[in-house]
């Protein structure tokens, strides 16, 4: 009722302010100030009512980008910390031969063991690809990540497949163990990958993914 009742009184205050006031121009002034003034207020109230309901669906978009990104880097994390594993044992075994601990034949079966998981893994990270649904910027962040991973469990495929066939003990041009060991070691070290660096695009995504306030913005 007040919606009405008030911009009534207001035109009634008007037509008597107009007949009371002498000079015109004043009262046309004093209109469009008026004016002016309910202008602005209408602007900050509507900006006022809407900045919530815009801080609401921002939000929204960024907590389900959130739950997208984070199950693509769940099973991620999980392939990095066997490309680790298998990098490690891959040095372990090295090593074993290299104190003559082991044979020659049980680091070719070994090598052969690993090879074989090393293979199912690097399959495992190429079709680990990044999800459409994530935005444009997040989804090319994702991409790199996937990129540059997927060339390092290759390239460290690669070190071990070539590793593996140095040590097949029907194929060794001497039976020596120490010269052996040097074999495989000088493909160990000629093959190992370069190391794998995605620090920049993580961090790149949490930003994407954390609201402005969140930031500190």
């Amino acid at each position: 009722m007040l919606v009405y009742v008030i911009p009534v009184l207001a035109l009634m205050l008007l037509a008597l302010l107009y007949r009371a006031l002498p000079n015109k121009r004043v009262f046309a002034f004093f209109c469009v100030t008026l004016a002016l003034a309910g202008a602005i207020s209408y602007t900050l109230c509507s900006h006022r009512a809407q900045a919530p309901a815009e801080s609401s669906e921002d939000a929204y978009d960024i907590a389900q980008q959130q739950q997208i990104f984070a199950s693509w880097y769940g099973t991620y994390q999980k392939q990095l910390k066997q490309l680790d594993r298998n990098w490690r044992w891959y040095h372990q075994i090295l090593e074993d031969f290299k104190e003559d601990n082991i044979s020659i034949q049980t680091t070719y079966v070994r090598l052969k063991q690993l090879e074989e998981e090393e293979k199912a893994l690097a399959a495992a990270i190429a079709e680990n690809k990044p999800p459409l649904e994530l935005h444009d910027a997040c989804y090319d962040l994702t991409a790199s990540i996937h990129q540059k991973t997927k060339a390092y469990a290759e390239a460290e495929q690669n070190a071990i497949t070539l590793t593996r066939a140095a040590s097949e003990p029907r194929f060794l041009p001497s039976d020596d163990q120490e010269e052996q060991s040097r074999a495989l070691q000088t493909v160990m070290e000629k093959e190992s990958p370069a190391g794998l660096f995605t620090a920049s695009e993580i961090t790149q995504i949490q930003d994407l993914l954390t609201l402005p306030e969140e930031r500190g913005d």
